[in-house]
């Protein structure tokens, strides 16, 4: 039981750190610091985060052409922006992708989504409730900033999606273990407004002690996903982490004794794209036949509230 499979789907237009300099204020230097790449990938104007989670999704399926009427459960994962409001993006996918006896739902826990929706449909599918569970991770990020507020640590907002396949049978990746955790205090520090028809991010007065907070949690998490894994931090080949910040990435590897090839750096490939940036980095391990049967590779991913999410898996 596990991940049979899994697609991403990234939009083909992208916005440039110069472009970010004109409406910021922020220099191309200072910009380049926030987004190595240069540039992130953006939905294009005939794109919705939907619509490109349903590619992924379409993708997923002709790789792994399961019988439609074996997918009990579909779940679109994200920040609760689906674009249309009192409307289901599960449902929209399930129906385009002839899916007709699932139940289809949204679950909303931001960056962290995937780890909480993933585990959600584990859970379901070794209790025997479902033989197939379809997880859609998308989110339209880049649209969420408005680069004239001054908050460039939320520069690097991307777009993207993915898709994954849980199975009763046949896994590529077995899922060992998960845990989450929220630490409501720092509820309040983002939130969303309406400005001319869509959301922005906000964010209160700067406050000290997000980057420790990130550090705690991601560690305690990943020692309790190992011990309950029966593995230990040493035996890891690799920890795949939220890409929304450099530094923090380093102090959790710091943190679990892992040095920095025990791990994937897209930051020079592209922006911050929510849920789907481990899932880039497992692709990109995948592609460059790093991984062996047995090795074991951690999932950290977080998201405002602030929530973090621990997976384990094992390569099959």
């Amino acid at each position: 039981m596990g991940i049979a499979g899994f697609t991403i789907e990234i939009p083909t237009s992208t916005r440039g750190v110069d472009e970010m300099s004109r409406q910021s204020g922020h220099s191309v230097e200072k910009l380049t610091r926030i987004i190595p790449a240069g540039r992130i990938s953006v939905l294009a104007d005939d794109q919705t985060s939907w619509s490109i989670g349903r590619d992924a999704a379409a993708k997923l399926l002709a790789q792994n052409p399961v019988p439609r009427e074996d997918i009990g459960l579909v779940i679109y994962a994200g920040s609760s922006e689906w674009g249309t409001p009192f409307w289901s993006p599960a449902a929209k996918i399930a129906l385009e992708l002839g899916i007709h006896r699932a139940h289809c739902y949204e679950l909303s826990n931001f960056c962290n989504a995937v780890t909480a929706a993933l585990a959600v449909a584990d859970a379901q599918v070794r209790a025997g409730t479902h033989r197939y569970a379809l997880v859609v991770v998308a989110d339209p990020l880049s649209r969420l900033v408005d680069y004239g507020t001054g908050y460039e640590e939320l520069f690097n907002f991307a777009d993207g999606a993915a898709a994954v396949l849980v199975s009763a049978e046949d896994a590529r990746y077995e899922i060992l273990a998960s845990a989450l955790r929220t630490d409501p205090v720092w509820v309040d520090y983002y939130y969303g407004e309406i400005h001319d028809g869509g959301v922005r991010v906000e964010r209160t007065e700067k406050r000290e002690g997000l980057g420790e907070a990130f550090t705690e949690n991601f560690t305690e998490l990943t020692r309790s996903v190992l011990a309950e894994a029966g593995t230990t931090a040493d035996e890891v080949a690799y920890f795949l982490v939220t890409h929304g910040n450099q530094d923090l990435h380093r102090d959790y590897l710091a943190a679990m004794g892992a040095g920095a090839d025990r791990s994937v750096f897209n930051y020079d490939v592209d922006g911050h794209l929510g849920g789907v940036d481990p899932l880039l980095a497992l692709e990109g391990l995948e592609r460059e036949g790093r991984l062996s049967a047995g090795d074991v590779v951690v999932v950290a991913t977080a998201g405002s509230g602030f929530s973090w999410g621990v997976m384990a898996i094992r390569v099959t």
